[in-house]
């Protein structure tokens, strides 16, 4: 009976070890399943706000445009011709930043010690959901097609109908999010450089564009070519 009893209890700890191993792996084959779905899903859901940031930009630069009569230059000049001041600068009252431009002091460079300061945090709208850390950084991913034939252009301000005509979806702003940088600062990106990028490096794994109708949409790299003829026009006189 002893010797049963015995026998009796081994078989139930290997019962139950089978049992756990099963478990174990079940549970396994479930984190294997769900977690990735769950990082899928949420990457989606960021991409979208992403996609809406891009939309309240588009939006505030019409809004720019029905205020002054042209989109904003790419930045503002000192007197050597020196970029001073970024257009997302000129953007911020109509992102609901009225408080922090009317604290910018446009007599100083947007790196002087007052303005780096006002700086230091990127406003929400600028704030890619996808990279939450570059809040705190005073960093941005979305930025321009800056040059002297784009939309948001290097020499001056810019009327919607001359960027419009035949094109209403050329590119104003993209993504990038592979090279941050501070929100403030007059840099931006060339068409040239923009359509260089993989865009299968990106966080989102594609390009997001903005474009001059206010639409925005997200380009993959095998979609790249879509964009030729979208990122300049030759109608605009430098």
């Amino acid at each position: 009976m002893i010797r049963r009893r015995g026998n009796a209890k081994v078989i139930v700890l290997v019962v139950l070890a089978v049992i756990g191993t099963m478990m174990l792996t079940c549970a396994g084959l479930v984190a294997l399943v769900v977690f990735p779905a769950l990082g899928q899903a949420r990457l989606a859901a960021q991409r979208m706000q992403s996609s809406n940031n891009m939309k309240m930009i588009a939006l505030a630069l019409h809004n720019y445009h029905d205020t002054y009569g042209t989109l904003p230059p790419a930045y503002i000049p000192d007197e050597d011709g020196k970029p001073m001041h970024s257009w997302r600068t000129l953007l911020l009252p109509f992102i609901e930043e009225n408080y922090l431009y009317d604290q910018y002091d446009f007599d100083q460079p947007w790196n002087s010690p007052a303005n780096l300061q006002l700086a230091a945090k990127t406003p929400w709208a600028y704030t890619n959901p996808a990279m939450k850390e570059l809040e705190d950084q005073g960093l941005t991913t979305y930025v321009a097609l800056a040059g002297p034939k784009t939309a948001i252009n290097t020499q001056r301000g810019v009327k919607l109908s001359e960027v419009m005509r035949g094109a209403p979806n050329r590119v104003m702003v993209v993504e990038d999010t592979s090279n941050p940088v501070p929100w403030s600062q007059p840099t931006d990106i060339s068409p040239e450089a923009f359509l260089a990028m993989d865009f299968s490096q990106q966080v989102f794994h594609g390009a997001m564009v903005g474009n001059v109708d206010g639409s925005v949409r997200f380009i993959a790299e095998d979609q790249k070519g879509e964009l030729q003829g979208l990122v300049t026009t030759d109608d605009l006189a430098e």
